[in-house]
């Protein structure tokens, strides 16, 4: 008969889990949906503090760029006849994609093209719900950093224990 393994559940894991519950009270506070904050804590919880610095910054960078390729989406639609999720409109939000990558090239953070398209994305296939949908793009954008700045300050302040030389952190 097989062993069955041990389960261990490590600290990043934990932390991980404070912080998407972290997310949800805030969301509870400011009466908005937590989803966008929940995912970019997950998303920025890394092993090290160093790694969710970066993720973190990645994630910023390409939030505020997909942010902004939205809004002037969104601006086109309010004044132009441009109708919403008609063949046209998946036309010209399927060629934003292409400066929206470009821009991160320009600016050296290519490794934040692909947050910056799902960002675009998200505002762009889901805001018409919304009364105002540039505050719907707004909120997106501070929900994402939010989620960001709460997974930084937990794997900041939670420290993983020191095990194995110094690989502590490392666990999941």
């Amino acid at each position: 008969m097989k062993k069955m393994p041990k389960i261990h559940i490590g600290m990043r894991i934990w932390k991980t889990v404070i912080a998407v519950f972290l997310c949800a009270v805030l969301g509870m506070i400011f009466d908005i949906h937590p989803f966008y904050s929940m995912i970019a804590a997950i998303l920025c919880m890394q092993a090290t503090n160093s790694e969710s610095v970066k993720k973190g910054v990645i994630r910023c960078i390409g939030t505020f760029i997909g942010g902004l390729a939205a809004v002037v989406i969104l601006l086109i639609i309010d004044f132009t006849p441009l109708v919403p999720f008609s063949l046209l409109y998946y036309v010209l939000i399927s060629l934003c994609i292409a400066p929206v990558i470009y821009l991160t090239v320009m600016i050296n953070r290519e490794s934040s093209a692909f947050i910056a398209c799902v960002v675009f994305l998200s505002i762009v296939l889901s805001h018409f719900d919304s009364e105002n949908h540039y505050l719907f793009a707004v909120q997106r954008m501070l929900e994402t950093i939010a989620g960001i700045i709460i997974a930084l300050v937990i794997n900041r302040v939670i420290k993983s224990p020191d095990k194995n030389n110094g690989k502590g952190e490392s666990e999941v």
